[in-house]
């Protein structure tokens, strides 16, 4: 390298690490202009990518990614240009590329540390699609990893992990998962994510004053709770199962007008119109 290159590109690593991305991206474009050697180039190209993609310009974050290999068909750090382009792809909603270059990432290299979170990011897509069994072995592989690297991330792997094993219709380890995060001491949000888990077990278990109380619980900790919709049902259909049907119609009527296109829309009009066969007291 000559002494000018590396001069401009170490402005460059600094203004990156600084945040400073305009300034950032104009010392990587001076450092390209100033060599000729085509792996020098794919370097470049490759720290440049992740400026793109902290800027938010996800296409060109990809784009730039893809010039690496143009330069250098032999660049060692493969793995990390497909995760660039898997979390891009992810950033732009395009859930099959990106499951396609987090697979790839992984493929490169499966046991650094920061490819535990490509493993993550492709846990949660494949639970967004609904493929839990495919969500199931990833989060279990980085349990251990996470509960002593990054106890931030550890919450986040046991909600999914619990919701893995609820929808897998293992309720048994899912409560486990849950009452893990509350054990943990958790900030005020994931201690209603923990509440939110456990109540969907306790309502499978027709344990449905457990299921009000944990939801009163997770109101009273976080008014605007991600999930205010399913929160809502299941106290409803938990008093509906008491036979609690003047309480449940006030539920039913306040979720028909908050969300009336919601996801238990067909649910709430199916018990609305079928109550049970006798009220239950609550005592």
């Amino acid at each position: 390298m000559n002494a000018d290159f590396d001069r401009t590109l170490q402005k460059a690593r600094h203004h990156l690490e600084k945040k400073e991305y305009k300034n950032a991206r104009l010392m990587y474009f001076q450092a390209f202009n100033q060599i000729s050697d085509p792996k020098l180039k794919a370097i470049i190209w490759a720290e440049l990518s992740w400026v793109y993609y902290y800027e938010g310009d996800h296409m060109k974050a990809i784009e730039a990614s893809e010039n690496v290999l143009l330069h250098d068909e032999n660049y060692r750090a493969r793995e990390d240009l497909f995760r660039l382009q898997g979390y891009a792809y992810l950033a732009q909603k395009q859930l099959v590329l990106a499951e396609r270059f987090l697979t790839q990432s992984l493929k490169e290299n499966n046991t650094d540390d920061k490819q535990q979170y490509v493993k993550y990011e492709l846990a949660k897509l494949h639970f967004s699609l609904g493929n839990y069994d495919l969500a199931h072995p990833l989060l279990e592989d980085i349990l251990g990893f996470f509960t002593e690297k990054d106890p931030d991330y550890l919450m986040s792997v046991l909600f999914f992990l619990g919701f893995v094993y609820y929808y897998l219709e293992n309720y048994s380890a899912a409560r486990r998962c849950f009452e893990q995060i509350l054990s943990e001491n958790p900030p005020v949000s994931r201690k209603a994510s923990g509440f939110f888990g456990l109540a969907f077990v306790e309502f499978h278990d027709k344990n449905f004053l457990n299921v009000i109380s944990l939801c009163e619980n997770i109101i009273s900790l976080d008014p605007d709770f991600f999930d205010r919709e399913s929160v809502a049902f299941l106290t409803a259909a938990s008093y509906y199962q008491l036979g609690r049907i003047d309480i449940f119609n006030e539920y039913y009527q306040q979720l028909m007008k908050t969300f009336p296109s919601g996801r238990y829309v067909d649910e709430l009009k199916a018990m609305k119109e079928k109550p049970p066969r006798s009220d239950k007291s609550l005592n």
